[in-house]
């Protein structure tokens, strides 16, 4: 039977330790405000010297204000590469918006992301859901014979998605006469 390796030892929670574990999490990954906080206190429960998280908050929100002053941690920035990489896998500002709400994202740094990327782009949204019909076969890109038969559950589709009735026909190509809401 294996044995079982000992736990690492705890650290002493300090500025430096918490530093340490931050500058690592932020380098594999852009994080709001709220993620990096929840991420250094759940450090400190596995491995922090005490175990208890609430003596450090001071510690965690001067390191986080630390560094959103200095650029390293920035949720604007999260928000924007945010939006283009869901954009580009088919996401609709309703569900972008969502998904960064859950991540933690302010919500003005949400709302700054999908103004800017509208204003890029006044066909965002139609191309976002193309790429997920695109993505999904669904619409033209389902065989012929299937095309007319499931024209309602590939609009239910898109409407499950986050996107408004009209954007689901256009993406969808040619609208149907008979299409219900």
């Amino acid at each position: 039977m294996a044995q079982r390796k000992a736990p690492p030892p705890r650290v002493e929670v300090t500025p430096a330790a918490l530093s340490q574990v931050a500058i690592r999490y932020l380098n594999r990954r852009d994080a709001s405000r709220q993620r990096l906080t929840t991420h250094l206190e759940d450090w400190i429960r596995r491995r922090g010297n005490p175990p208890d998280p609430a003596p450090a908050r001071p510690l965690i929100r001067e390191l986080v204000e630390r560094y959103e002053a200095s650029g390293v941690m920035n949720e604007q920035r999260l928000a924007t590469n945010a939006v283009e990489s869901l954009r580009a896998r088919g996401q609709s500002s309703r569900a972008i918006s969502y998904k960064l709400k859950q991540r933690g994202v302010e919500t003005t740094a949400i709302d700054s992301a999908l103004a800017v990327d509208r204003a890029q782009n006044k066909n965002a949204e139609l191309e976002a859901a193309t790429a997920l019909v695109r993505k999904k076969r669904l619409g033209p890109f389902r065989p012929a014979a299937e095309r007319a038969e499931k024209r309602q559950r590939d609009l239910a589709a898109l409407a499950r998605a986050g996107f408004d009735f009209e954007t689901a026909r256009r993406a969808l190509g040619a609208s149907s006469e008979d299409d219900e809401f």
